[in-house]
């Protein structure tokens, strides 16, 4: 095995930590849901933010979250941010559905969508972090570290990339059996 890629796979171990670090906090954060205003006038942000396919929406949000946690020193602090209010947010759905919040949680996970995305934030906390020490402690190690952020970019861009075709099909679908009423 290469030094790099042995490298990588290290990151890739203490991204999973990461990631299931990043998920209890989404859990647990699903318990506290937004008050009605709130959540509203998030949803009617969401919604405002882009037009075009689904898919591309959900890819470019995650993708955007990603870009900005890569930075350095603040990265991680901006993906637990955005976790922990996604985690609200659907405390808040579940309890308009009248739906437990952790059947939702569990879904993203089940539904595999959930596991790319977590994934992808992990690695990406990790390597913010990676980064951030690099600088106080080891700038000799940037110049390699350059390579390194390439190449996680390219793999969470993938990760997000499955996960929001996942994600945007399961809506579809969901979308097409309430209008069938099969729910209702």
């Amino acid at each position: 095995m290469g030094k790099l890629s042995g490298l990588l796979l290290k990151r890739v171990k203490i991204a999973v930590i990461a990631a299931i670090t990043l998920f209890v906090i989404f859990g647990l954060s699903s318990l506290m849901p937004l008050g009605a205003a709130e959540a509203e006038a998030l949803t009617k942000e969401l919604e405002g933010l882009m037009k075009g396919p689904l898919e591309l929406r959900i890819f470019f949000n995650n993708f955007f979250i990603t870009m900005l946690s890569y930075l350095p020193f603040i990265g991680p602090c901006v993906m637990g941010y955005v976790i922990f209010h996604t985690g609200r947010y659907v405390g808040w759905l579940a309890a308009q559905t009248g739906m437990p919040s952790i059947v939702i949680v569990a879904f993203s996970i089940l539904t595999v969508y959930g596991v790319f995305e977590f994934l992808a934030y992990g690695l990406t906390v990790t390597e913010s972090l990676t980064i951030s020490y690099y600088i106080v402690k080891a700038r000799r190690l940037l110049k390699r570290e350059i390579k390194i952020l390439l190449i996680c970019i390219a793999i969470t861009s993938l990760l997000l990339a499955i996960a929001a075709a996942i994600e945007a099909s399961l809506t579809h679908l969901l979308e097409a059996l309430k209008t069938q009423n099969i729910f209702y």
